[in-house]
Parts: C-alpha cells; sequence; structure tokens
C-alpha cells in the first residue's frame, strides 16, 4: 500500500474521526480498556512502516483512545497518529497549489498537536530555530500562524532556558515542502532561484 493511497483512505473516513471533537468535548473519565483484538490491531500497526498500513483499517486506528492504552504504548501510539494526520493535511495542501490564501485567524490543526518534543520527532517532525523560521517566513510571506495553519510548524509551550529565560522550541514535518527552505538556510543562507519553480510555496498577501 503507498503513502498516496493510504492518505486517499484517510480522506474518506469518516470527518469525526479527525476532528477530534469527541476528545475535546467528553468529560474527563477514565477510559476502558481495549478488547484483545483492538489492542492487537494497535501493536501490529506500530510495527509497521506507514506505507506499509492497512489502510482500510487506519479509521479503526484512529478512533482508540490513547488512554486505554499500556502506557508503554502510548508515546508510540501518538506519534503514529500524528504522522496520519500530517500525511492527511500535506495532502490536501497539495491540492491547494503553491499559493496558499489563509485568513489572518484561521483555525490551527488540533490533531497535529504533539505532547512533547519526542513524540513529534517520532512523528516525522524536526527542530528547527528562531532564525530558521524567520528565514521561511520571509521567503514564503507567511506569517508565523499561516505556517501553523497551512502547514505543519508546531511549537511546544515555553520552556525554562539556560540562563531561566523561557523559550519556544519549533518544529517542522520533514515531508512539508517548507522544509526545504529549512535546509537550504542551513546549506547556505539563502534561498535557490529555483525553489518555487519546482514546487515551492507561498502565501498571498492579504488586501489591506
Amino acid at each position: 500500500m503507498s503513502v498516496a493511497a493510504l492518505v486517499v483512505l484517510m480522506l474518506l473516513a469518516p470527518s469525526a474521526l479527525w476532528c477530534g471533537e469527541a476528545e475535546q468535548t467528553a468529560p474527563a473519565a477514565a477510559a476502558p480498556a481495549l478488547d484483545e483484538d483492538t489492542l492487537a490491531m494497535v501493536k501490529a500497526f506500530l510495527k509497521l512502516p506507514t506505507s506499509e498500513i492497512p489502510a482500510e483499517h487506519i479509521p479503526r486506528f484512529l478512533a482508540v483512545d490513547p488512554d486505554s492504552l499500556p502506557a508503554k504504548l502510548q508515546s508510540a501510539f501518538l506519534a503514529k497518529r500524528i504522522e496520519l494526520y500530517t500525511l492527511k493535511q500535506l495532502a490536501e495542501g497539495k491540492k491547494r497549489g503553491g499559493v496558499r490564501m489563509p485568513e489572518a485567524d484561521c483555525s490551527i490543526p488540533k490533531d497535529l498537536q504533539g505532547p512533547s518534543a519526542g513524540i513529534l520527532m517520532m512523528a516525522g517532525y524536526q527542530e528547527i530555530n528562531d532564525l530558521e523560521e524567520d528565514f521561511v517566513m520571509e521567503q514564503t510571506k507567511c506569517t508565523e500562524r499561516d505556517l501553523m495553519c497551512e502547514f505543519t510548524l508546531q511549537i511546544l509551550a515555553p520552556r525554562k532556558g539556560a540562563k531561566g529565560k523561557p523559550t519556544r522550541r519549533l518544529f517542522l514535518h520533514v515531508n512539508d515542502p517548507v522544509f526545504a527552505l529549512v535546509g537550504m538556510f542551513r546549506s547556505n543562507g539563502h534561498v535557490s532561484t529555483h525553489f518555487f519553480g519546482l514546487g515551492g510555496v507561498n502565501c498571498a498577501p492579504r488586501l489591506k
């Protein structure tokens, strides 16, 4: 099963599995233990590369409550789930083309947010620094919020820095088209003139 086929099946999955509304609105309560078949399915999914996951079973996998899993499986499950959501977001973005037109108050996808740096990195994200983020924003003309809505920028809550100053941690998925700009910045500090001609993206200017 190819990644492209996976994404197609994911896009056809019931919307409730993607929006996360049930998880957000459900009252706090201990999740019931999973039945043996579902637990075995989760364990099998976690051992497979994403491209080999049986696409017809993805909705069932995404519907699993992480709190119902044994503690030792929860991090891997969350990482795999975020990876699947990210593939869906990137596939939908590709259909919108190279010029994105997000609203100033666009909605940031909730299902892509990782609870920790480790889980994000397990899901295929890589940490970037403030200078790299500034470079991406400069080259794409996207705001930070645009990058979170239209692309895969994730920002973890401030933490205590080495000198006691709160610092944020920034992450982008390595398959995100704007991650190519991070690679260019790391290589030589400037963007290739061929970036946009090879499928680069940018945000359309907003009317004042």
